[in-house]
C-alpha cells in the first residue's frame, strides 16, 4: 500500500513540475549545476588570487572604488580570463606604461635600417652643412642615424658641443636626437627619424592653417 501511495505521489509530481526539472528515482529534486562561463581569475590588489565570476568582481571593484582591468584574455592553463583591481594611481600608470610600449614598438617597426656618420671636430662649417644635409635625407627615409663626433685638439670637447648643436637645431624637423653621451674623446648620439603619420599630419595642419589665414577673417 505505501509501495502505491509513493509512485502515486511520484506520478502527481511529475504531473506538475516542469519538464526541464530532474529528478532523482525517489522524487528529489536533482542540484542544478552551476554555470561557469562567466568564472574569472581575480588579481586582488595585494596580488591575491582567487576565483569568482564576473559580476562578483564588478560589485567589488565598486564597493571599493577600485578599477576592474582585463589583463588577459584566456589563460592557457585554467581557460579563464584574467582580471586585475588596481586603484586609480596603478591604472594610469599602467596606461602610460602601455602607451609608451605601443609608441615605441611602432617606431622601431617603422625604421628601415641604422646608418652610422663619423664626424671630426675640426671638420669645416660647408662639411658640417653638407653632412647635415645627408641625416636629413636618411632621417626622411626612415632610417636610424648614429653619429660619432672623435674629438681631436685641445679645445675638442667644446668644438664636439658645438657641432652637436648645429646637427640638433637642424634636423629637428625631420628627427630627433637620443642617448647623448661621451665615451672616451668621443661624443655619441643617435638620431631617430619622427613617425611618418605625425609629419603628414602636421603638414595637413600646416597647409589648413594657411588656408585658414588666405580665408576672410
Amino acid at each position: 500500500m505505501n509501495k502505491f501511495c509513493n509512485l502515486l505521489g511520484l506520478r502527481r509530481l511529475l504531473e506538475y513540475r516542469p519538464i526541464s526539472t530532474r529528478l532523482t528515482a525517489d522524487g528529489k529534486e536533482v542540484p542544478k549545476r552551476k554555470n561557469l562561463e562567466n568564472r574569472i581569475t581575480l588579481i586582488g590588489t595585494d596580488n591575491s588570487v582567487s576565483i569568482t565570476d564576473l559580476k562578483n568582481a564588478e560589485n567589488l571593484s565598486i564597493r571599493r572604488e577600485l578599477k576592474l582591468v582585463k589583463i588577459q584574455d584566456v589563460d592557457a592553463k585554467t581557460r579563464r580570463p584574467i582580471y586585475k583591481l588596481m586603484t586609480n594611481s596603478e591604472y594610469h600608470s599602467e596606461e602610460l606604461e602601455r602607451r609608451k610600449e605601443k609608441q615605441e614598438s611602432r617606431q622601431k617597426n617603422s625604421i628601415r635600417g641604422q646608418k652610422l656618420l663619423s664626424i671630426s671636430s675640426k671638420i669645416g662649417e660647408h662639411d658640417l652643412m653638407t653632412g647635415v644635409k645627408k641625416m636629413v635625407k636618411l632621417l626622411d627615409k626612415q632610417y636610424e642615424v648614429k653619429i660619432i663626433i672623435a674629438g681631436d685638439g685641445d679645445n675638442a670637447s667644446h668644438t664636439s658641443e658645438r657641432i652637436y648643436s648645429v646637427i640638433e637645431k637642424n634636423i629637428k624637423s625631420s628627427g630627433q636626437v637620443v642617448q647623448k653621451r661621451n665615451k672616451g674623446n668621443s661624443l655619441r648620439f643617435q638620431l631617430l627619424p619622427l613617425r611618418e603619420n605625425s609629419s603628414h599630419t602636421q603638414n595637413d595642419l600646416d597647409s589648413n592653417k594657411d588656408k585658414d589665414d588666405k580665408g576672410p577673417l
